[in-house]
């Protein structure tokens, strides 16, 4: 049982933050969060018989810099109450496997060419490095907006025993890359895995597996044959990698990116089908009252309203209420009339308006229902024509309507504040006029402001160009020779005189490494950089053999350590994880090791000084290993850190 929690601060820096997902078996993942740099990371614990493999494949990642890779960020082991575990921290994941994609719908063929060729170029990247995936499959590609990252380079191919850097390598290991990628296109597809058999012990039991590709006496049933209107190329892809005879099949990753190029940019929405796609344009709402609707001259619709005009004090004083809908069709015509009229502009002589819409009791007065027959008082407003609301078209039978409830006639409009009648001009409401603002105007005083600092300024400027210059020499001071000169004797200088200062010495500083094998095909050379690099975590270490004398296949090994420029070396420090052995140092160069006198010698261990027998001056030392140490019950060495002095 994991003693892994939410919370755990592991090495005093990761804090898990919650479980995350794997397929792996022997994998445990966690979200967690960097508390030095203050970054979401990713956390893996690595358990089981290859853990070790695991370790060494994810250092060997480490050295590969590219964008659609995931990228690891530290290697070790920690005790979380229950023993040692292996961790790996990498960046987080993001985005959505292939899996999860393919899982929405399946990819189009143009969106599949992109996927794939961008996983492609970052394998290729990484094949130029010597470091081989060997595990890819729809769980290790992900998704992330335009952005396709690779997960798992080299170390889930050590979980499962495969391990890309040492047991596969060469054109067998780029040739099952560039196989694998081709499956994950006929994958995106067609959601049909053509690839080895994904039902291994290394995957966990519970994640998703696809479906194996369906096969014919040719090999793999085609693309075309399961998919309409299919790209030419990725069917001619296909029929190359898994045909029964597939002579001119892609040997590597910069093969299938070659087959595959040009491609698009990658986007997740344009591979999912089109009913799955959000709508690309909002809904369009139209109102049942507008202008244009069919209900406007349909019997029984009563008439637009008229325009209310807002007066210049923008305020509207309410007035009385006007009659029901009968009376208010035949008060409309004098209504509309007065509130059509145009605004004078400001300034401008009013012309004499119509006279103010009688008081609220006349107006009810003069909207009583119409009856057939009934007579109009004199001096009411007049009436609209035969067909007004409320009366039947012609050709329909006339029926009666009921009359509306004579409405309650409110008091008067109050008189404006500062007294008078309400103004005629603003259509029969009553305003008053907008309150003036008081305040401070703020630009007189930052003119006078500018105004003075530009006056400042100026005196300034003018007293300075005005004020005298003093051009008089400054005297030096007579050195102890024109001293005695002027003075004509020979005077002994102070004992106080101070004497030249010396040049600084100059530091060693290290350029570059490098490690040397003149009688073998080199020693982990991707990790070389990790012997100076500053990080006592990280180390560079040598071949295993089963003896420490190399097994009799070599005399010994070396590292070379190039200096930025000559300087003076005393001793030399090295800090290792190994005991025992034999090493000796040599000022000399990499193209020979083993000359010139041997300046000291010693065994390793955890912190091993070597004091040279005299201060030498060079820019190249070499560290000759000519007895191999003991490292984890094992013949090889750890070299974490290298310290000239």
């Amino acid at each position: 049982m994991s003693t892994a929690h939410p919370g755990t601060v592991m090495v005093d820096r990761y804090r898990l933050v919650q479980p995350a997902a794997t397929d792996l078996a022997a994998a445990e993942a966690w979200e967690a969060h960097d508390q030095i740099l203050d970054r979401p990371v990713r956390v893996t614990f690595i358990d089981g018989p290859y853990a070790s493999a695991a370790l060494d494949a994810a250092r060997r990642a480490a050295l590969v810099a590219d964008p659609r890779l995931s990228r690891v960020l530290d290697v070790g082991s920690t005790d979380l109450g229950d023993g040692q575990r292996s961790y790996i921290i990498s960046e987080p994941y993001r985005g959505s496997s292939l899996t999860e994609v393919v899982s929405s719908g399946l990819v189009d063929a143009q969106q599949a060419r992109a996927v794939v060729g961008e996983a492609a170029a970052a394998l290729e990247a990484a094949g130029q490095r010597g470091v081989h995936h060997l595990a890819l499959r729809p769980e290790a590609v992900r998704v992330d907006g335009h952005r396709v990252v690779v997960t798992g380079l080299g170390i889930d191919a050590a979980l499962a025993g495969v391990d890309g850097g040492r047991t596969t390598v060469g054109a067998a290991a780029a040739a099952a890359d560039a196989r694998d990628l081709v499956a994950l296109a006929y994958y995106a597809l067609t959601a049909r895995w053509p690839g080895d058999s994904l039902d291994e012990p290394w995957i966990a039991g519970d994640s998703v597996r696809p479906l194996p590709a369906q096969t014919d006496a040719n090999g793999v049933v085609p693309v075309s044959a399961l998919v309409p209107h299919v790209d030419p190329e990725l069917d001619t892809l296909v029929r190359r990698t898994f045909g029964t005879e597939t002579p001119d099949a892609p040997g590597n990753p910069g093969d299938v990116v070659a087959a595959l190029a040009p491609w698009g940019e990658v986007s997740v929405v344009a591979s999912l089908p089109q009913f799955v796609q959000p709508p690309t344009e909002p809904p369009v709402r139209s109102s049942v009252l507008g202008a244009g609707s069919n209900g406007a001259g349909l019997p029984g619709t009563p008439p637009p309203a008229p325009p209310v005009r807002r007066p210049s004090s923008g305020r509207i004083a309410r007035s009385a209420a006007v009659g029901g809908a009968v009376g208010g069709a035949a008060y409309a015509g004098q209504a509309a009339a007065q509130s059509t009229q145009a605004m004078p502009p400001a300034g401008a002589q009013t012309a004499p308006q119509s006279p103010v819409p009688p008081p609220p009791a006349q107006a009810t007065a003069a909207m009583a229902p119409v009856q057939q027959g009934a007579q109009v008082p004199q001096g009411a407003p007049a009436q609209p024509p035969a067909q007004a609301y409320g009366a039947a078209p012609e050709g329909y039978a006339t029926q009666a309507y009921a009359a509306p409830q004579q409405q309650t006639a409110h008091a008067p409009v109050p008189p404006p504040p500062g007294g008078g009648e309400p103004r005629t001009d603003t259509g029969g409401f009553a305003s008053s006029p907008a309150p003036k603002r008081r305040g401070v105007n703020p630009t007189p005083i930052v003119l006078g402001l500018v105004v003075v600092l530009v006056l400042a300024g100026a005196l300034w400027a003018v007293s300075n160009a005005l004020s005298p210059v003093d051009n008089t020499p400054v005297a030096a001071s007579p050195t102890p020779t024109q001293a005695a000169n002027q003075g004509g004797g020979a005077e002994e200088p102070s004992d106080g005189a101070s004497e030249p200062s010396e040049t600084p010495e100059a530091r060693p500083v290290i350029k570059s490494g490098d490690q040397l094998d003149p009688e073998g095909d080199g020693q982990h050379p991707e990790a070389v950089d990790l012997a100076y690099d500053g990080d006592p975590s990280t180390f560079w270490y040598t071949m295993y053999f089963k003896s420490p004398d190399f097994a009799g296949l070599r005399s010994g090994v070396g590292y070379v350590v190039e200096l930025e420029k000559p300087a003076p070396v005393s001793s030399i420090t090295l800090n290792t994880n190994s005991s025992g052995g034999h090493v000796e140092v040599r000022a000399t160069s990499r193209d020979k090791p083993t000359d010139g006198a041997v300046l000291a010698e010693g065994s390793f261990s955890s912190e091993t000084k070597l004091e040279l027998s005299e201060e030498t001056v060079a820019d190249s030392f070499v560290l000759w290993i000519t007895e191999l140490p003991v490292t984890n019950g094992k013949n090889y060495l750890e070299l974490n850190e290298i310290v000239l002095s």
